[in-house]
């Protein structure tokens, strides 16, 4: 719990419409407590599909051949870059990741992924919007829990194994996606309690399996979990946008990432819908949340790089 400064300091930043959206929102928080079992379990099915073709992607993010940088002269700087890139593959397939003060930080295998694994604390695995991530006590750095979910390193993963060909790296980014479903189930934990994390780790699923693609590792049953996943994602984000006071830097990433998954899982019936209700927020957004002279209105260099990302990558 914050200060009741502080709430009183934001509830005074409200307009009477926000305010009656976010008492709105405790409302729909309720309901979806009693709905979140029912949606978890919603078979894969031809609702969910805009068709048989479950493979269709709307972009690919690189045009780099497998193995090319391993195949490259001695004296390319390639060959340098995929030996530290492999380097630093190997250590993340071991489940040792480097985040924040964290080095090479030991994980589990598989991954604990409802943990804060700097305080060594669990996370409660119980109805995402009732958890307070800002309380310590219940969950420990809500940070250094998300940070590993967000899946950078899975990219890293799949870069490796795209420019080296080594199908180990695919595999890695293949067992450890299965392992954050199995422990991830749609509306508990942390994990689900933020639609920018959401985002985020939307982003990073379409670069590293569009990476392991010609690795064909992804079998038809993950290939599935996944678009289920990807579509409650989609969802759960784009029915949450950030608004009022809230509508800064994780309105941008939301909407980055909803615009981004659905033009690449365009197999999914929401898709099309949810990109360009996206593309309406982010085209908004990039005049909204910037001065006349690019600077970000949120006075932060830290957001300022953070937001220019998200546009760069939806561009």
């Amino acid at each position: 719990m914050q200060p009741l400064n502080w709430y009183l300091q934001r509830l005074a930043t409200m307009s009477k419409r926000e305010i009656s959206w976010r008492v709105g929102t405790s409302i729909r928080d309720r309901a979806d407590r009693l709905m979140v079992g029912r949606r978890r379990r919603r078979p894969v099915s031809a609702a969910l599909l805009a068709g048989a073709d479950v493979d269709r992607c709307g972009f690919r993010v690189t045009d780099v051949a497998v193995g090319a940088w391993a195949a490259a002269a001695a004296d390319d700087l390639r060959v340098q870059w995929l030996y530290q890139l492999t380097a630093s593959a190997e250590k993340i397939a071991a489940g040792k990741l480097s985040f924040f003060d964290l080095v090479d930080h030991d994980l589990g295998a598989p991954i604990d992924w409802n943990r804060d694994h700097k305080h060594g604390r669990p996370t409660p695995m119980t109805f995402a919007s009732g958890i307070d991530y800002r309380d310590f006590a219940v969950t420990g750095d809500c940070k250094f829990v998300w940070e590993p979910s967000r899946h950078h390193h899975l990219v890293v993963l799949a870069r490796a194994y795209r420019a080296g060909g080594d199908l180990r790296y695919a595999r890695a980014v293949v067992e450890q996606l299965t392992s954050w479903l199995d422990q991830c189930p749609y509306g508990l934990g942390m994990q689900w309690r933020s639609g920018l994390e959401l985002a985020i780790r939307l982003i990073n699923w379409v670069w590293a399996l569009d990476l392991i693609a010609p690795a064909a590792v992804v079998d038809e049953s993950l290939r599935l979990r996944l678009l289920k996943a990807v579509d409650l994602h989609l969802w759960e984000i784009a029915r949450k946008y950030s608004r009022g006071s809230s509508a800064n830097n994780h309105l941008v990433g939301e909407a980055a990432g909803v615009f981004i998954a659905a033009g690449y899982f365009g197999s999914l019936a929401r898709s099309e819908r949810l990109m360009t209700e996206a593309r309406r927020i982010l085209r908004e957004q990039i005049l909204r949340q910037s001065f006349p002279d690019g600077g970000g209105r949120e006075q932060a260099m830290g957001y300022q790089r953070f937001t220019l990302q998200f546009f760069l990558a939806a561009g």
